[in-house]
């Protein structure tokens, strides 16, 4: 079982890669692989370590510059030769590690400023996080949940971004100013407020449920390529979430259920009034369950034992 809802490598990320790399012009802005050495095993950290090649840990000197050689990496690739390339692919295949990204550089180095206030992360009581946007599961959350006055200011200091998307293939973004809003070009940190911050940790359930259930049930998992994985346990995610199932450990429970029953068992009729009080907050999920008599559990075997049925639709 893969360790990672992420797919290998599509068979053209290496020329892709190339192709991008090719429209990097100026000298003002570089391309930098930014490796999340977190995602890595203790053999490809090392085999990136001693190869003759100079990277940077991008959290140097800031408040979290104690995660040391777990931390991320930039490894500069305006002069990397295709063994460079094919190396930083190696090792992060399978593997949520790598993107690529045009920082501004002075006095040939790459400025880190602006990543280090991406990666403290401040939510609205105040409390300071660390923001993995080194991770390419989240990275495209992040992006997507910036305010103008932050899109503005991650434009200033970074051009073009492209990652390596769940299903292997590359996917770029240029990072163009907002011009409604004026950042503060003060902050050490970013700020998020609670709507941000609840879309980040929701973006994250599926992964975390993935890990979960890869270590207690792994039988029950389909088999499935990974970024399918995802996809199918975001719907039931979100099936879930319609019902008022919102705390973890009965989204697993809903989700071991559809793998282990039917990803359909929630339409089920006589389930109807378990939902309607989850929903009202007048019972828990497990609570419903082990309140199931022999007649539910009846129908919902047969509902395992009718073959063919296809995945579960997202809600509407």
């Amino acid at each position: 079982m893969t360790r990672f809802l992420q797919n290998a490598h599509h068979a053209e990320l290496a020329a892709h890669l190339t192709h991008w790399l090719e429209h990097c012009a100026g000298t003002a802005y570089q391309p930098y692989a930014l490796i999340d050495m977190s995602q890595l095993d203790d053999t490809a950290r090392r085999g990136l370590m001693r190869a003759s090649w100079t990277s940077t840990a991008m959290l140097d000197g800031s408040r979290y510059a104690a995660y040391d050689e777990l931390g991320p990496r930039l490894f500069p690739l305006a002069n990397a030769d295709a063994v460079c390339v094919a190396r930083l692919l190696s090792v992060t295949d399978r593997r949520p590690a790598l993107s690529v990204i045009e920082l501004p550089v002075r006095n040939g180095s790459a400025e880190l400023g602006t990543l280090h206030w991406l990666a403290d992360a401040q939510t609205a009581d105040g409390t300071r996080l660390y923001c993995r946007f080194t991770d390419t599961r989240i990275l495209p959350e992040v992006l997507g949940i910036l305010d103008p006055a932050q899109k503005t200011r991650l434009a200033r200091a970074a051009r073009r971004w492209a990652w390596v998307a769940r299903d292997g293939t590359l996917q770029t973004t240029n990072i163009a100013p907002a011009d409604t809003a004026e950042p503060s070009d003060d902050e050490t940190s970013i700020h998020f407020n609670d709507a941000q911050f609840a879309a980040l940790m929701q973006a994250t359930e599926a992964d975390t449920l993935f890990d979960i259930l890869n270590d207690n049930a792994p039988k029950t998992i389909p088999t499935a390529e990974p970024a399918e994985l995802w996809h199918r346990l975001n719907v039931l995610l979100g099936i879930a979430r319609t019902h008022g199932i919102t705390d973890a450990p009965d989204q697993g429970q809903f989700i071991f259920l559809a793998w282990h029953v039917s990803e359909h068992f929630h339409t089920l009729p006589a389930l109807a009034p378990s939902f309607d009080a989850i929903r009202r907050g007048t019972l828990r999920f497990p609570d419903a369950v082990a309140h199931w008599d022999s007649d539910i559990w009846n129908q919902l075997e047969a509902m395992a034992d009718r073959p063919g049925i296809a995945p579960a639709a997202e809600p509407q």
